[in-house]
């Protein structure tokens, strides 16, 4: 496009301002092509949208201050978690369900804190005539560190949060911004109300007040402060610390929690708990209202008050603890071996299942419904490398092949090894022609492992088009050719005649993929057959026992996990064709499907959308005779991120080991989901689940849920044994 044209169109002689968005996927199809064509002639802007894409790389340097030096213009203490200790409720996976999702930020969108210019945020008017600094604010203008941002009782305005997300400011507020960093966005509110939506890892966002700071775990939330400088914050995705001198309260979708000048945050609670108990508690908090106070929040604590119970424990002693204790142990009876002494400090074992109680309990969910499954979990040992998002592959012999994957925010691993179920041992064989994450590995029908595509990108964006199979005969890999398309997200199905049917993904610049590809391991070649009938990305493919295949859900959209979709479809071999079949009762991508002994398929979990919202602890029976999804039984836990992490077991039940930090298993004979004796420990995201000769199976790897600010895999390996 020539420099006219550019300016025509854009305004402006380079289409930088659009590139964040073209990159996003945000642009028509008009402005998107008039960008592309931009870029291949003009080398300025050509460079500059290579480096937003790489721009991610900062994130694995930021250093996240603990604490840090007075605030402008309150003065208040600057104060955040310690990040060597993540708070109990923010590695659970129940309440603080969607403050996980923020993890994929960090695997998809982290390069989204070099954006932008420093020290300034765009604000925009939406009514009235806010003014910013000095000035009136027309349209829109620059927020600079050191102004303040002030609406009257018409007026309202939206900050954007430099890149990472926006904040509402609602009527009669005075809001000042403190500090503009790649590594730390902060507000200070005075008076008023705003209404903020983040995307970002933990601890970059901070709004000051009068009587707390609101810590930022990847959310959304309202946060108030009225003329005498009391704070109300009710979350309503992921959740919130607000901390003051020490003291500390984490707030989970859901619930609400207050904060006083002079004696910082209150205790949480439930937005709809019962107005006694909200009173007794502000009593109890702010007012001096003692034992009798805090005999009304015993009385008139449910089941799902036990969150506001769970807090008070750390916040009462001697007898009064007691009775806090009692009262909860009454309301989520807890497992033998927790005590009074020990409740909440401790977080292993018994202490663990209790909390795992409460959160279950706290979301309105009966614990006691969930019936215990056969068998337990133990520990394997450790495997040689620490991964996620690797591929875990049963060869023929019974040992299992484990590649690629990421050990944190640095390279993906090319480095492979070999789980000897016979002697327990992980030993390592050999080194992959690329580091892939993301990637697939198929056994064939010759005993060989075909693996596909993938990244070899730390952030989980790019994509490879090359293959290469292993062979256990010589432990050696060898390259293949390489794919018709390069992939990452997407799926390999071994169908009954040998061949594997590759199906969407995206590509290498994040483009979901409708494109499929068969891999004949005779001809050792992959041949196009032809488009799904919707682009898919963490979708599920299941071969049926007629030999099709059922392709579930996935992200249709431009970003990672964009536009994920309920629609199915079925890939006919016989007719080298795709056909739609019904739709899911939920929109799902990173979710799991398995055929059943019936030739029902069961899809479990997943999320319904980008970044922190909506996982599933649901799941749902696809009947291939009707063409239909009916809804089964819920897990216990919500869980996302577990393509991998689900496999059939011998007698048709299901075993489902990631997303969370307990393992259940599916029971199709009565439509319930029990849990397994024993847990990994903490929430793995991206582990393998792989069976085993005998009934058990292999469960390796995984970030943990605790690492949320840096993506830290395990090591840890454990055994299923039935």
């Amino acid at each position: 496009m020539s420099f006219e044209g550019a300016k025509s169109l854009f305004g402006f002689g380079h289409c930088r301002p659009l590139l964040s968005p073209y990159i996003d996927g945000e642009l028509d199809a008009r402005r998107r092509g008039a960008v592309e064509e931009h870029l291949d002639g003009c080398a300025a802007c050509r460079a500059e949208c290579e480096e937003l894409r790489r721009a991610s790389a900062l994130a694995s340097s930021l250093r996240l201050p603990d604490a840090a030096p007075a605030a402008f213009p309150l003065r208040l203490k600057r104060q955040a978690p310690s990040a060597s200790a993540p708070p109990a409720w923010g590695r659970r996976p129940v309440l603080a369900s969607a403050a996980a999702l923020l993890l994929v930020a960090l695997a998809a969108g982290a390069w989204y804190y070099a954006r932008g210019p420093r020290g300034a945020w765009e604000v925009k008017r939406l009514a009235g005539s806010p003014t910013l600094g000095e000035r009136r604010l027309e349209e829109a203008g620059r927020m600079r560190v050191g102004e303040w941002l002030e609406t009257d009782r018409f007026s309202r305005a939206l900050i954007s949060v430099g890149a990472i997300g926006q904040v509402e400011v609602d009527a009669s507020t005075r809001v000042g911004l403190s500090e503009a960093r790649p590594s730390e966005h902060r507000l200070t509110l005075a008076r008023g109300r705003v209404r903020a939506a983040i995307t970002a890892p933990p601890r970059l966002f901070f709004i000051e007040t009068p009587s707390a700071v609101a810590v930022d775990y990847g959310c959304a939330y309202t946060l108030e402060v009225d003329e005498a400088g009391a704070g109300l914050l009710h979350v309503t995705a992921g959740w919130v610390g607000l901390v003051l001198d020490g003291r500390e309260s984490l707030v989970p979708a859901g619930a609400m929690c207050r904060s006083k000048p002079g004696a910082g945050p209150g205790t949480p609670f439930l937005e709809d708990a019962s107005e006694a108990l909200r009173e007794a508690l502000d009593a109890f908090d702010f007012r001096g209202g003692g034992d009798q106070a805090l005999g009304v929040v015993l009385a008139e604590a449910r089941p799902k008050d036990s969150l506001t119970l769970w807090h008070l424990l750390s916040r009462t002693k001697g007898d009064a603890r007691a009775r806090v204790f009692g009262r909860l142990a009454a309301l989520v009876p807890p497992p033998e071996g927790v005590t009074c002494e020990a409740a909440p400090r401790v977080e292993e074992g018994p202490m663990l299942r209790w909390r795992e109680r409460i959160e279950l309990a706290s979301v309105g969910a009966d614990y006691a419904s969930a019936p215990a499954a056969p068998g337990k979990v133990v520990s394997a040992g450790l495997m040689r490398e620490a991964r996620f998002a690797h591929a875990a592959t049963a060869l023929a012999g019974g040992q299992v092949l484990i590649t690629g994957g990421l050990e944190r925010m640095e390279s993906p691993l090319a480095s492979a090894e070999l789980y000897d179920p016979a002697s327990g041992a992980f030993t390592p064989v050999g080194t992959m022609s690329a580091r892939r994450i993301g990637h697939t590995a198929t056994l064939l029908a010759d005993g060989r492992v075909l693996i596909t595509g993938g990244s070899d990108d730390t952030f989980y964006t790019g994509a490879l088009p090359s293959a290469e199979l292993y062979d256990p005969s010589t432990r050696a890999f060898t390259p293949a050719p390489d794919m018709q398309a390069a992939r990452l997200a997407h799926r390999a199905t071994l169908l009954p005649d040998g061949r594997v049917l590759i199906t969407g993904g995206q590509d290498e610049a994040g483009r979901k993929l409708s494109s499929a590809e068969i891999y004949n391991p005779a001809a050792n070649a992959f041949t196009p057959i032809g488009d799904m009938n919707s682009p898919r990305s963490d979708h599920a493919a299941t071969l049926l026992a007629d030999g099709r295949v059922l392709i579930t859900g996935g992200a249709a959209g431009g970003q990672p996990g964009e536009g994920p979709v309920a629609s199915a479809e079925l890939y006919d071999p016989a007719r080298g064709a795709f056909v739609p079949t019904g739709s899911m009762h939920a929109v799902r991508y990173k979710h799991s499907a398995t055929l059943l002994p019936d030739g029902r398929v069961i899809v479990i979990g997943g999320s319904d959308a980008r970044m922190w919202a909506g996982r599933f602890a649901t799941a749902e029976v696809y009947d291939p005779a009707t063409g239909l999804f009916t809804p089964t039984g819920s897990m216990t836990t919500a869980r996302y991120k577990i393509r991998d992490a689900v496999v059939p077991l011998e007698g048709g039940r299901v075993l489902v080991a990631g997303g969370g930090p307990r393992v259940e298993i599916y029971d199709p004979a009565t439509g319930l989901f029990g849990l397994v004796e024993g847990d990994l420990g903490e929430t793995r995201f991206y582990s393998t689940a792989t069976p085993l000769p005998g009934g058990r199976v292999l469960i390796a790897g995984g970030y943990l849920a605790g690492n949320r600010a840096t993506m830290y895999a395990d090591r840890s390996a454990w055994i299923y044994e039935p």
